[in-house]
């Protein structure tokens, strides 16, 4: 897994969005960040980012077409 190029996709899609977390929201999405940095593979990376979709998409201001689209692009790192 390249997590430079896993990294990039990730932070791509989340300033595609028109908000920054909340001081309620930043914990929760720090606890995420932590757990996307220690993934080994693509699909953890997913599971983690389906698992959390909700929160991301809010905290963010992200919509599921962007979001989605996201996705897409890592699972075409595989």
């Amino acid at each position: 897994m390249d997590k430079e190029k896993v990294r990039s996709i990730i932070e791509t899609t989340l300033t595609s969005g028109n908000k920054i977390p909340g001081l309620f929201e930043l914990p929760k999405i720090l606890g995420i960040k932590n757990k996307l940095e220690s993934c080994t593979s693509i699909t953890e990376v997913i599971g983690i980012l389906e698992t959390n979709r909700s929160l991301i998409s809010k905290s963010f201001g992200l919509s599921e077409a962007i979001l989605n689209d996201g996705l897409v692009k890592l699972r075409e790192c595989k």
